[in-house]
């Protein structure tokens, strides 16, 4: 499900804010679409744009591929126009797999979870002063433990009204055991300490099936186009 142009930019800015604190990843907007460095994936910018008109495309297709470790991220329903597009500007496509996603908070739990063993707890790190310079009110990362041993985690920004998570992950020795959704069940109660309405993640293939489960839905996919040489990097190195 696909929602209009200026509010999926609208909801863009705000997980971007979210997104970027809680990674403390530097910023810019100089092509006049948000750009974060990924210095810990790529060692480069990436590049966001929502369903972008031909012509900004082109421009922002330029920026990218002056280096090859760069990537343009499109927000927007019309993948095979994007591909075609990229293809012009000697772009490739790297995935559309990911989904942008939204829900209302109001119908998250605003308590944390009952984990059922215990053996098992919650443990809660404010990362206030990981980000001081982020227009975020609170960020939270927590860890569902066994001892000392992480079995989930994920991190959380407050940003206005808005929600955003990120990095949920459970260990690959601990899946299809509920920790995800206990994790988010936590991270929305934290979050819900906060008067804020609308939660948004960027969700991965595997991470899709429990937001769906959750209540969570799709707004638009994410295409991800990067320079010609750095596809056929990957391809070599498979």
């Amino acid at each position: 499900m696909t929602t209009g142009s200026t509010e999926l930019e609208e909801l863009l800015a705000a997980w971007f804010t979210g997104w970027t604190a809680l990674r403390s990843y530097k910023t810019s907007f100089d092509t006049g679409h948000p750009a974060a460095l990924r210095l810990d994936r790529s060692g480069d910018w990436e590049y966001f744009i929502c369903d972008p008109q031909p012509a900004p495309f082109a421009a922002l297709a330029a920026v990218v591929a002056r280096a090859p470790r760069r990537a343009m991220s499109v927000l927007g329903p019309d993948i095979h126009r994007y591909v075609a597009q990229a293809h012009l500007a000697g772009l490739g496509m790297l995935s559309a797999s990911e989904q942008f996603m939204v829900v209302g908070m109001e119908t998250q739990d605003n308590q944390d979870p009952f984990l059922g063993d215990p053996e098992l707890s919650l443990r809660v790190t404010p990362m206030d002063g990981r980000h001081t310079a982020s227009a975020c009110q609170a960020r939270y990362a927590m860890a569902i433990v066994r001892g000392d041993a992480v079995l989930a985690s994920g991190t959380v920004a407050i940003y206005g009204d808005y929600a955003v998570f990120d990095q949920i992950e459970t260990k690959a020795a601990h899946r299809r055991r509920g920790y995800g959704r206990l994790l988010m069940q936590s991270l929305s109660a934290r979050a819900k300490e906060h008067p804020v309405a609308t939660g948004l993640l960027l969700a991965s293939t595997d991470g899709q099936r429990l937001y769906y489960k959750m209540g969570w839905r799709s707004i638009s996919p994410v295409t991800v186009l990067v320079p010609r040489a750095r596809l056929e990097a990957i391809m070599k190195g498979r």
